[in-house]
């Protein structure tokens, strides 16, 4: 089995992983760590603006990732090796 490593990660992330799939699991991963504990301590209203905002900004991070660091990440990375 092999061990878990950043740049592995990041290879899936960035290349395996279509796009549409990446953008939908890091808005639900933004939506649960902060939807889910805003809800139970301010609401289901407080939730939903949270969750999403937090959501949306996951999926931007996932976008800017992609267009402007996984290259740079991934030419650097080829270099080493």
């Amino acid at each position: 089995m092999s061990e878990f490593s950043l740049p592995a990660l990041l290879e899936f992330i960035g290349h395996d992983l279509s796009p549409v799939r990446a953008v939908i699991a890091f808005f639900l991963i933004g939506y649960l760590v902060v939807g889910l504990p805003v809800h139970f301590r301010q609401g289901a209203a407080s939730r939903n603006i949270w969750g999403t905002a937090a959501g949306v900004t996951m999926a931007a991070i996932y976008a800017a990732f992609i267009i402007g660091v996984y290259p740079a990440l991934h030419h650097s990375w080829a270099l080493l090796r």
